[in-house]
């Protein structure tokens, strides 16, 4: 009668034990950023600023302060919205369950120059790691524009003293920021934007929820698009 008693309870343990397994990786994998379903919008570009004209006369001396931007080749920019949720799925995709997120906020989109292999050797990266177009000695190099750290955050990173820069909202520097990571598997380079829902976009006239600055030159550069939601 009490063999049959330490059978079921060993059962019981290693049923435990298995779904306990289950969860745990059910969690992990859940915490890791997952590939990105994107819809692109029309590509635009600054073309200048018009010339300004004024006349003078022979043994006129006058004094002519001249200010004026260039659009930069060094770098480009992605901006939008995010919208997805959480599922329990199998395999082929098919949802048992899903829930839609509702507020994006700490949200991650992540654009990587490949594709990233293992998540949990992502580390800060460094001028070291950056094309050879970005480290020249330009106003709009690498150190000029990541020129400020801080502790980086997501659902499953933590990385501290993380090179970051601020992209602008409505004419200033605001709080939406692009974080330079890298794989350290791969060495590819991400670059994190984090989400804050329905701020203020760089346009006068618009909200995003992130706004991201990457890399580009005048070869095309393809970047991988990944989400990790909080």
């Amino acid at each position: 009668m009490v063999r049959p008693k330490k059978m079921k309870n060993k059962y019981l343990t290693i049923l435990v034990m298995g779904l306990f397994a289950i969860s745990l990786f059910a969690v992990m994998a859940l915490a890791q950023p997952t590939g990105g379903a994107t819809s692109v919008g029309t590509a635009e570009s600054w073309t200048g600023t018009a010339s300004t004209s004024t006349a003078t006369e022979g043994g006129n001396i006058t004094e002519l302060n001249v200010s004026g931007y260039a659009q930069t080749g060094r770098w480009a920019g992605f901006w939008g919205e995010i919208t997805g949720g959480f599922r329990l799925a199998d395999s082929s995709a098919e949802v048992f369950y899903e829930w839609t997120i509702s507020d994006p906020t700490d949200a991650v989109v992540y654009a990587a120059n490949g594709t990233v292999s293992n998540w949990a050797g992502v580390v800060a990266a460094g001028v070291g790691d950056m094309p050879s177009f970005l480290t020249t000695a330009a106003t709009d190099n690498y150190t000029n524009t990541f020129d400020n750290t801080e502790l980086f955050t997501s659902a499953s990173m933590s990385i501290i003293t993380t090179p970051y820069a601020s992209t602008w909202q409505n004419g200033a520097q605001g709080v939406l920021k692009t974080y330079a990571l890298k794989d350290g598997a791969d060495s590819d380079i991400i670059w994190a934007g984090k989400a804050i829902s329905d701020a203020q976009a760089f346009q006068a006239a618009g909200t995003v929820d992130y706004q991201i600055l990457v890399p580009a030159d005048s070869t095309p550069i393809t970047y991988n698009f990944y989400l990790e939601l909080q």
